[in-house]
């Protein structure tokens, strides 16, 4: 999320996840994924979060978002010929339709260490203060500032072949 989304706004966007997915939402959302089939490969993942409302409020921030949302299908993921993309579609539809109905903490890795999007379908405890069993969706990503000198020297590259 770093390269793409302002660092506030990533933790803005994982605050409404993991508020919309926690205990206390989770079964608001299995009842809606029943009625409505909101995680589908019907329909695209960012129009999922938008009619479920997570998107950031600042509109330049929310098409960087819907942006960063769309390159997870260059993501490879912890299952086989399944992209980022996929596979966050896949671990939401399975955690709203397959008991027991734990809530899912959304949270992000460091890129470098695990490329990958994970979901960990069975519960763990992630919180250190909590007991609370939680499935688990985690997302690489990269810091903003390392992620802003790699676009700025592609940046730059291009450039110089433009130039040629």
């Amino acid at each position: 999320m770093g390269r793409m989304i302002q660092d506030d706004t990533t933790r803005d966007v994982l605050d409404l996840l993991n508020k919309r997915f926690g205990p206390g939402g989770i079964m608001e959302m299995v009842e809606l994924q029943k009625e409505f089939d909101i995680f589908s490969p019907n329909h695209p993942l960012e129009q999922s979060f938008r009619l479920i409302g997570i998107e950031p409020a600042d509109r330049v921030e929310r098409k960087r978002w819907y942006t960063f949302l769309g390159t997870l299908k260059d993501y490879p993921s912890d299952q086989p010929n399944v992209s980022g993309y996929k596979r966050v579609v896949q671990a939401f539809r399975q955690a709203l339709t397959q008991g027991p109905y734990l809530p899912v903490l959304v949270s992000v890795h460091a890129m470098k260490e695990n490329p990958k999007v994970t979901f960990a379908a069975d519960g763990h405890t992630p919180l250190i203060y909590s007991t609370q069993s939680y499935r688990v969706l985690s997302i690489p990503t990269k810091p903003s500032q390392v992620a802003r000198k790699e676009l700025a020297a592609m940046a730059k590259q291009r450039r110089a072949k433009a130039k040629k």
